[in-house]
Formats: structure tokens, sequence, C-alpha cells
């Protein structure tokens, strides 16, 4: 259990040290506006990959126990 902890808590904290680095060193302190859009497109496309994935498995996990999702596709 403490594994657990010690994992949520190191995961919110590193969440929080990217916020920082990426304000003080990416758009504050390079001056490099390219660096920053690079660095948000980046997690965009990781984000909305991560939730696709998401929205997926957790269809096909529901849809064991009879309810069904809309589907994100056109074939439905």
């Amino acid at each position: 259990m403490m594994a657990l902890v010690d994992f949520v808590s190191r995961l919110v904290g590193d969440v929080g040290r990217f916020v920082d680095i990426f304000l003080n060193d990416l758009i504050l302190g390079a001056g490099d506006p390219v660096s920053a859009l690079l660095v948000v497109v980046g997690q965009v496309l990781l984000i909305s990959s991560v939730a696709v994935f998401g929205y997926a498995a957790v269809g096909a996990l529901l849809r064991e126990i009879g309810v069904t999702l809309p589907s994100l596709g056109g074939r439905g």
C-alpha cells in the first residue's frame, strides 16, 4: 500500500515540477517560443491519444457487462 501512496505522491509532484519547468525555463527563461510550442503540441498529442485509448478500453470493459458507450467512429 505504501508503494501506491509513494507512486501517487511522486506523480502529483512531477506534474507540479513539469509546470514549474515549463513556465520558468521554457516560456520565461529561454525566450524561445518554438520550444514552448513543441512541448505544448507534444502534450496535446499525448493526452489525446491516451484519452482515446482509455475510452476504447473502458468501452470494451463496459460492453462485457452490457453497457454500450457511443462510438467514436462512423461505423457505430
